[in-house]
Formats: C-alpha cells, sequence, structure tokens
C-alpha cells in the first residue's frame, strides 16, 4: 500500500523538484529587469501557496495577503535590526504574522462571500497605514534597508526550495481530509455545516496556514531585495493576488505558480505604462473567467479530455 501511494505521488514529487531547480536557475541566470520578474514570481508563488488554500480551495476571496507578505518582511526587518540572529527572526517573523493572521480569521471566519472580502480588505487598507505611518520602524513611506541576515547564495536556495516544499504542502493537504473539508465548504458551507464540518474552525486554520506562507515569502523578498517600502504590499498587490489565483485555476496546484507568471509577466516586463498595464489585466481576467471559468488550468484540463475522448470515440 505504501509502495503503491509513492509510485502515486512520484510524479508530483518529480514535477515540483524540476520546478525548484528551475527556479534556482533562473534566480542565478537573470539579472537586472528580468532577474527581478524571476524573484517575483518565484516569490509570489510561495505566497500565493498559501491564499490558493482559503481562496482556491474554501472559496473565500481572501484581500489580505499582501498584509501578511509585508509583515513577514517588516517583522523579520524589525528582529535583525535589534540583533536577533537571521534564524530566530524569521521564525518569530512567521509566528507573529499567523498570530495577526489568527486574529482576522477569529473576527471574519464566520462571515461570508462578500462580507470576508470587504473585511478583509479594510484590513490591508489598515496594515498599509501602519506601514506608512509608523516611521520608526517601517521608515515609513520611502520604505527601509533590511539587514542581510542569510548570504545571497542561501537566500537563493531557500527561494527554490520553499517554491517546491510550499507546493508540496499544498498538495498534501489538498488531499487529505483538511482540503476535502475546505471543498465542501466552497461547494455549499451549509449543506458542509449540516453534515458535520465545523466550518469556521476549517476557515480558521486555512486563514492561519495561507498567512504563515505569505509571511515566509515576505521574509525571503526582504532578504532578497535589501530593501521594502509599503507600495510592494498595498490592496492592489492583495487585489492581484486574487486575480493571479483566479486566473491559474483556483484550488490546482500549480495555479500560484501559473498566476504569478502571467500577472508579474504581464505588468513587469510588457510595461504598457502606468495604470495600462492593469487595466489589459483586468480584461483579461474578464476574457478568462468567460471563456475558462477554472482559469487557465482548468482551460487546458478541459480541452484535454476533450482531446481524448475523441481519441476513445474514434
Amino acid at each position: 500500500m505504501r509502495t503503491s501511494s509513492i509510485l502515486r505521488h512520484a510524479p508530483v514529487a518529480g514535477l515540483l523538484v524540476a520546478l525548484s531547480v528551475a527556479a534556482h536557475l533562473m534566480l542565478n541566470g537573470l539579472h537586472g529587469d528580468r532577474g527581478q520578474v524571476a524573484l517575483l514570481i518565484v516569490v509570489w508563488t510561495i505566497a500565493l501557496t498559501g491564499l490558493n488554500l482559503i481562496q482556491g480551495l474554501g472559496g473565500y476571496p481572501s484581500l489580505a495577503h499582501a498584509s501578511f507578505f509585508g509583515a513577514g518582511g517588516y517583522l523579520s526587518a524589525i528582529g535583525l535590526e535589534k540583533g536577533l540572529p537571521m534564524a530566530v527572526a524569521a521564525v518569530l517573523a512567521v509566528a507573529g504574522t499567523m498570530l495577526i493572521g489568527l486574529v482576522v480569521a477569529l473576527v471574519f471566519s464566520r462571515t461570508r462571500g462578500q462580507y470576508f472580502a470587504i473585511g478583509t480588505m479594510f484590513f490591508t487598507a489598515v496594515t498599509t497605514l501602519v506601514f506608512v505611518n509608523a516611521t520608526d520602524l517601517t521608515g515609513g513611506p520611502n520604505g527601509r534597508p533590511v539587514d542581510l541576515g542569510f548570504s545571497l547564495e542561501a537566500t537563493v536556495v531557500l527561494l527554490a526550495v520553499s517554491l517546491g516544499v510550499g507546493l508540496g504542502v499544498f498538495h498534501v493537504l489538498s488531499l487529505g481530509r483538511f482540503g476535502s473539508r475546505l471543498r465542501a465548504i466552497r461547494e455549499d458551507e451549509d449543506l458542509a455545516q449540516h453534515l458535520g464540518v465545523p466550518t469556521a474552525r476549517v476557515k480558521l486554520v486555512a486563514m492561519v496556514v495561507s498567512s504563515g506562507f505569505g509571511a515566509w515569502a515576505g521574509v525571503l523578498f526582504a532578504q532578497y531585495n535589501g530593501v521594502i517600502a509599503p507600495s510592494q504590499f498595498t490592496f492592489v498587490q492583495s487585489f492581484l493576488m486574487f486575480v493571479a489565483i483566479g486566473l491559474g485555476g483556483s484550488g490546482r496546484l500549480l495555479a500560484p505558480l501559473v498566476g504569478s507568471v502571467i500577472v508579474i509577466g504581464f505588468t513587469q516586463l510588457i510595461k504598457l505604462g502606468p495604470g495600462v498595464s492593469q487595466i489589459v489585466l483586468g480584461v483579461l481576467f474578464i476574457a478568462v473567467t468567460l471563456l475558462a471559468p477554472n482559469g487557465v488550468l482548468g482551460g487546458l484540463a478541459a480541452v484535454w479530455r476533450r482531446l481524448r475522448m475523441k481519441e476513445v470515440t474514434s
């Protein structure tokens, strides 16, 4: 039984290892604007893997994710400034952000649909104000430098490994009872609750785990970038993360990667001018929503099923 289980998951494990190697090669081989795009794609994939739990599997559009992303970066930078070792600063940053995520989840886990989205949106608005105005800690609107606790080589390795491991954790969670409960909530929360699923508790756990992914991505982003600013963690970033999951294919394993490639690659490489790329991205989101309601990966899966069906019937 154990051997068959290992064989069943071997292709996914091989794919994730290949993605980690590819991420490492990109981060080492690309420089300038392309290197920055590669960094953002890897960092966003790590962060969005957490969002894919609450939004993708659970169907709850959290607009607080950029706040968790920023909190991880700022808390680790503050810890380093206070003289903490990097590992301790990173652990405290992730734990502190998950505590914040727990508070947010306790407040909003009993809300639904648009009320959950609106509530988390206001949370991000509040954290943006904190990032901008707590100048002694955050450096204010212009941001602050980050002491380097990891060497650049170690940070690149951690980024690449975290991408594969994060997706692997999502894969395991999505196949287990936790993932089944989140999918049940997404399909019909009232029915799931009637059948005994502790919906509020499941959403709470998903939100806390999701915030941990965002915080760890923020820690690595701050270490690689060397400087962080409030403009990197605004409501707009949260909304783009929400769009990325939808474009990739909510709840699918590679949705964070595909969504990040589309959103980051599109806005950073095409460079249609301030605001224009976001408008075109919005049009693209509407088009994908209409033509492939389950995102790019869902659309590709549907095409693949049709092709297989034709082969069988021909």
